[in-house]
């Protein structure tokens, strides 16, 4: 990097490349899937968003992302800033880049009054457990439980009996 990089809001036209980088995570965790433009600017930049995007930009254009949403807590009683993804081109990691994502959606969060941030990291990523750690993050003790795609399904249907 010849210049300090920004960290700033997306906008509409960095959809391509948010939608690469959501998919090279994806790669990178195993999973299967890919994310369009056309997903990113629907649910990001549509009438009724349901997330938003800091980004990490360089001379070489954007190299990170950082997703969140709003979430809230009943037992703190307040809002959340729930960070979906954070995801720096591995070229680049080292570099400080994901602690400035974070940095920013924490002030962000600040900002708009919100009393925690929070993240979920796979257990079996434990260099990456280290740097949340090392940013002060804690794991609370608390397991995430999932439902999707069939076994949501199946567990929908019972709505009906």
């Amino acid at each position: 990097m010849t210049s300090s990089p920004k960290i700033r809001f997306a906008r509409r036209e960095d959809a391509a490349v948010i939608a690469d980088l959501v998919t090279e995570l994806a790669r990178f965790e195993g999973k299967v899937g890919a994310c369009t433009p056309e997903f990113i600017e629907r649910w990001a930049f549509g009438s009724a968003p349901a997330f938003e995007l800091l980004v990490a930009e360089t001379d070489s254009g954007v190299v990170g992302y950082l997703a969140f949403y709003r979430a809230f807590s009943l037992f703190k009683g307040g809002p959340v800033l729930l960070i979906e993804n954070v995801y720096v081109r591995e070229a680049l990691r080292g570099q400080r880049l994901g602690r400035k994502l974070l940095a920013a959606a924490a002030a962000e969060g600040r900002r708009r009054g919100y009393i925690r941030l929070e993240l979920n990291v796979r257990g079996d990523n434990p260099k990456t457990i280290a740097f949340y750690q090392g940013l002060g993050l804690f794991a609370p003790g608390e397991s995430v439980m999932r439902s999707e795609d069939a076994a949501l399904a199946t567990l929908a249907e019972e709505c009906d009996q």
